[in-house]
């Protein structure tokens, strides 16, 4: 029997990682301002779209119940309507959350794929000292659909209102 020569495991560009983590966080932040931020902000179009009630319904599957129950146990009451409540006493709290579940994501999603373009730029030059491909590429594609989710998002909240009634109905 031979031995196997050992191979070297090169490292992951620093510029690679630091994409690709911030495109992960882009992405988590545009899911929930586009699945969930909306039940927060006071008078959301896509709020009243839904036709989502001011008292929540009872829980129905195992699993609602489950995490009503800890809701309840944890924070004395549904997140949701505690959030709800202070985004409609407070003008900062409400910016707050639309900057967190709108801006943020735009922005870093933005970051993240110039940061992968960047990574893959040096990794390229670095001739074979570093790899990294997979994060640098990912970083890019994630980010580029957090940007979209979150510039969805921006548009259906912000400029639809002001779109004439003859394209909306």
């Amino acid at each position: 029997m031979t031995g196997t020569a050992e191979t070297k495991r090169l490292p992951v560009h620093r510029q690679a990682w630091i994409g690709f983590i911030l495109a992960l966080f882009a992405v988590v932040l545009a899911w929930y301002g586009s699945l969930h931020a909306e039940k927060h902000l006071p008078h959301s179009p896509l709020l009243d779209a839904r036709g989502i009630p001011k008292v929540p319904a009872e829980p129905g599957p195992w699993y609602e119940k489950i995490w009503n129950r800890t809701e309840t146990t944890f924070f004395g009451g549904s997140v949701d309507q505690k959030i709800r409540t202070l985004t409609e006493r407070s003008k900062i709290a409400r910016y707050t959350l639309q900057i967190i579940a709108f801006g943020m994501p735009l922005v870093l999603g933005i970051v993240a794929c110039l940061t992968g373009a960047s990574a893959m730029k040096l990794i390229e030059q670095s001739r074979g000292s570093f790899v990294g491909n997979f994060q640098a590429v990912f970083s890019i594609m994630i980010g580029g659909f957090a940007s979209a989710i979150a510039g969805c998002m921006i548009v259906s909240i912000y400029v639809w209102p002001y779109i004439p009634s003859l394209y909306t109905q």
